[in-house]
């Protein structure tokens, strides 16, 4: 009943009073690009009357009085348009198209210096959650998020403490948002920022008008071929980074006179080793975008690309580690074989997509824009696996110095080989073909017929089939107000499973489960990892030991009016959903024989969402923004399951994660002088997660589930940039904000073996703060754009209060303790001791760029750019860190298993040559 209500009321709202037809009409789009301006205000200077261009770039002012006029059109990033016209009584005179010129002819430069900038960030952490940051690549007229963007990333800054999850993307209007982890991959865009350039951004609970929007703001990325400017675009570019050589070339017809408009681009990225030892990078990808206009109605459009590669990455290790090899961006996944450096972890991505979009105009002011998508992630990332034999990996906490503690004479010899010798702290790749080639000579633990491989080298496969449906309808009412709704599909057949990448000399693997055949010598269905091919002898390429899909179905309806008055802006939505999801099992577990092959219980979660923001225009200088919205969302299905590898088993009492949250700001907007600043706060409740690592005090791989999480994120924002000069504009950015865990969640332990039943226990997180992410940072800039085309930019930034991630096993109170500690308040204090949150040390960069545009002639023009990132070398940067699983329960001594940690490299360099005709 209350929905109905509230439906009736909102169509009720958006019905025009009045339909006076006198005034003017037109659609304002980019001179350079044809791109659309939308957000434009539109003004009658004589009779006061104003509007603004909806997301087409359109407009519409129908109540003006008959007689000349003069019309003006003024956008952020652009020149002021003016013209006079005649209205005629009764008449809505079309003015066609108008061009706005760009007001920043440097904007070439920071164009190809930021696609640069972009493009690295993403590779630093293209499977973490610090990529929100894309999402506010669309929002280049504000001064914060700019800075959040790309100033704070050294540290992996994350916006107002979200996940990514929380941001939501769009190509062409068709939400690319996965089911999984909830979370768009701009890694899969191959680094091709030219072609995907073109991007409107909704910040925070801000009004999308391509689509309900998140917590964390919205992109949409427009590739229809007809919004490209027609010509050539090429650049080539060096970094000391992830890769070093980065060839891109994009070209585009633009519209010719029948209609048709193609865009086609192509970019490949290389290094035989990056920055960091033993890594390397080598990725090739193809964009097309064909359009056919068939009239001023109808036109219809088809994208697609791919960009498979293959990167060799590092991993996180101890202080110890880095501080015995003075080498901050140690790696321990490579070693020497056969005179070369071989590395154990290779990521290999692949995910061809295809978009089809029909667009219709059945009138002025109204737009349906209908998109099917289909996409197929193929991902994978190898790793050593080994079986009753010695840890591989030489970061292995038994083989530094410090498990010698007690012995000085064995720890004088372990320093000494971190220090000095190569081979011990890399990989020894020899040994573990040794190690094989022994077991095929004589067999394995004096068994001559088993000659299963001691070690091997394994790929885990994340897989997904993706088809994605979304029909949006933007309309204009009248000249105040603006109706948007949406549908969305999204059917989901993700696929996870491991397959042997290499024996490493080895004969075959024997797949069974090491931990259960040491619990369980007395029971063999234990042991099985499929009990339906029981102790099946895999070669390369082959499926072993874990093989299961989940299917996946959502669906969206969304409905938003926007209004748009002398004084107000006013929006208002609501979004209902649907999800439901199952596993399929490939192979029936020994441990779980009876709930481990087939489909799976469904599981399904209904879904709703109100948000409601307004802007008070104090004087056309000074605005006041609130924003607050309430929204259940379905759980993710990666994090849903307890031990999908194992057994179809869901978290018990499985429910929607509940989200309020809210925002006030004050922003000014003068000639010389703009900015914002905004405070926020929001409450997440019901939240799932999940973390998997090797248990010492059980010897088995330990899956552990958190549900219930309770946490807030509340913090300041502050924005701003003078301009001194035309030229010399001095900026500066900073938040300060706490995101903390504010309750105690229940987690479950659940043992891969199966010598245990799940177990369920208290974890006292509560005001432990969220890991990952500055809490705190600040960034000042300036900007020259100087004669003769020169541009430069220096800006300092500094990074703090940012956290250890959280291992919640370290935070359970075990029945011992209840002894020690019988009140809770004691308890709380010894748990807080042994788990005590560090921080990763606070971090200063000072960033400049330089570029230079050329024109050649008239049709051609080339641009240089140099950009370098912390000038000062700064080497102790450290990026991330998180908490072990492992813990000792013997002496509960909290530091026996210290953080792991990254760190950033020092000097990072980037220099782009780029041309345009």
């Amino acid at each position: 009943m209350r929905l109905k209500l509230f439906l009736l009321l909102l169509l009720t709202a958006v019905i025009p009073s009045l339909a006076q037809t006198t005034g003017v009409a037109g659609t304002v789009v980019d001179s350079n690009t044809g791109v659309p301006v939308s957000g434009a205000t539109v003004m009658l200077d004589n009779q006061g009357l104003q509007a603004t261009t909806d997301p087409s770039g359109e407009f519409r002012i129908s109540t003006a009085k008959a007689g000349d006029d003069m019309l003006v059109i003024v956008a952020y990033g652009y020149q002021d348009v003016t013209m006079n016209v005649n209205i005629v009584n009764g008449v809505i005179d079309n003015l066609g198209i108008i061009k706005m010129l760009d007001s920043n002819l440097n904007n070439v430069f920071y164009e190809d210096q930021n696609d640069m900038l972009f493009d690295q960030n993403l590779l630093e952490d293209e499977e973490g959650s610090a990529q929100s940051i894309a999402a506010l690549t669309g929002a280049s007229d504000d001064v914060y998020y700019n800075s959040a963007s790309y100033d704070f990333q050294p540290m992996r800054f994350r916006i107002r403490g979200y996940d990514s999850k929380y941001s939501e993307t769009y190509i062409n209007g068709v939400n690319f948002n996965d089911m999984a982890r909830g979370r768009f991959n701009y890694s899969t865009l191959g680094g091709m920022n030219r072609a995907f350039r073109d991007r409107t951004a909704a910040l925070g609970l801000g009004a999308a008008a391509f689509g309900f929007g998140n917590i964390g703001g919205a992109t949409d990325i427009n590739t229809r071929a007809s919004h490209y400017a027609p010509g050539f675009n090429g650049s080539l570019a060096y970094t000391n980074s992830n890769y070093m050589l980065r060839a891109m070339a994009m070209y585009s017809t633009g519209l010719n006179k029948n209609g048709w408009a193609f865009t086609v681009s192509a970019i490949g990225r290389y290094a035989n080793e990056g920055v960091i030892d033993g890594t390397f990078y080598n990725s090739f990808g193809l964009f097309a975008s064909l359009e056919k206009v068939f009239n001023d109605k109808h036109s219809l459009n088809l994208t697609v690309w791919g960009a498979p590669t293959q990167r060799a990455t590092n991993s996180a290790t101890y202080e110890e580690a880095y501080q015995l090899t003075g080498n901050n961006l140690y790696n321990p996944n490579w070693g020497w074989q056969n005179g070369e450096k071989r590395s154990s972890k290779i990521v290999e991505t692949f995910d061809p997509t295809a978009v089809l979009n029909w667009i219709w105009k059945p009138k002025n002011g109204t737009t349906l824009n209908t998109g099917a998508a289909f996409r197929a992630v193929n991902y994978s990332t190898s790793a050593l696996n080994w079986y009753n034999a010695a840890d591989p990996r030489p970061d292995y906490y038994r083989y530094l110095p410090s498990y010698f503690a007690d012995n000085q004479e064995a720890f004088d010899l372990y320093t000494d080989l971190w220090r000095h010798d190569d081979s011990f702290r890399q990989i020894n790749w020899d040994k573990l073909y040794q190690a094989n080639y022994l077991n095929n000579q004589f067999g394995r633990g004096g068994n001559p017929d088993n000659h299963s491989s001691s070690y091997i080298l394994e790929n885990r496969h994340s897989n997904q089939l993706n088809f994605m449906f979304n029909s949006l309808l933007n309309h204009r009412l009248n000249d105040h107000m603006t109706l948007q709704a949406g549908v969305s599909f999204n059917y989901t057949r993700a696929h996870y499973y491991k397959t042997i990448r290499d024996l490493l000399g080895g004969e075959y693997w024997l797949d069974i489960d090491q931990y259960s055949e040491r619990d369980f010598p007395s029971d063999p269905q234990m042991l099985q990892n499929d009990l339906r091919n029981p102790s099946r002898r895999v070669g390369k390429g082959d499926t072993f030991g874990y093989d299961y899909y989940i299917n996946a179905l959502h669906g969206d309806f969304w409905l938003q009016n926007i209004i748009t008055l002398p004084q107000w802006d006013i929006n208002y939505g609501l979004k209902i959903g649907y999800t439901q999801f199952f596993r399929d099992g490939q192979m029936q577990n020994g441990r779980a024989p009876e709930n481990s092959y087939g489909k799976g219980a469904t599981h399904r979660f209904d879904t709703g969402a109100l948000k409601a923001g307004a802007t008070y225009k104090i004087d056309g200088r000074n605005f006041i923004s609130a924003h607050a919205g309430y929204e259940t969302v379905a759980p993710l299905f990666e994090y849903a399951y307890i031990s999908p590898r194992i057994k179809d088993t869901a978290i018990d009492g499985l429910q929607n994660e509940r989200i309020l949250s809210g925002d006030i700001s004050y922003s000014w907007n003068y000639r010389r002088f703009r900015g914002a600043i905004t405070g926020f706060w929001t409450e997440m409740f019901d939240q799932t997660e999940r973390s998997s690592f090797y248990d010492d005090q059980y010897s088995t791989f330990m899956n552990y589930v958190l549900k219930g999480v309770h946490t807030r994120y509340k913090g300041i924002e502050i924005g701003a940039a003078y301009k001194i000069t035309p030229s010399l504009t001095l900026s500066a950015a900073a938040t300060f904000a706490r995101y903390q865990y504010k309750n105690r969640p229940e987690g479950t332990r659940s043992y891969e073996n199966g010598m245990m039943d799940d177990i369920n226990q208290t974890v006292y997180l509560k005001n432990f703060y969220i890991g990952g992410t500055p809490q705190t940072a600040a960034n000042i800039g300036i900007d020259w754009a100087a004669p003769k085309s020169w541009f430069f930019n220096v800006n300092a930034s500094w990074m703090g209060d940012a956290y250890v991630n959280l291992s919640p096993i370290r935070h359970e109170a075990l029945p011992d303790l209840w002894e020690k500690y019988p009140t809770l308040e004691e308890l709380e204090a010894k748990m807080g001791q042994l788990a005590e949150q560090d921080k990763l040390k606070d971090a200063f960069v000072l960033n400049a760029s330089v570029g230079k545009l050329v024109y050649i002639n008239r049709k051609i023009s080339m641009n240089f750019n140099l950009n370098v990132e912390n000038i000062l070398n700064n080497k102790n940067i450290q990026t991330y860190a998180y908490q072990q699983g492992r813990f000792d329960y013997t002496n509960y001594d909290s530091t026996k298993y210290p953080n792991k940690y990254f760190y950033a490299q020092g000097i990072k360099v980037y220099l782009n040559v780029g041309i345009r005709f």
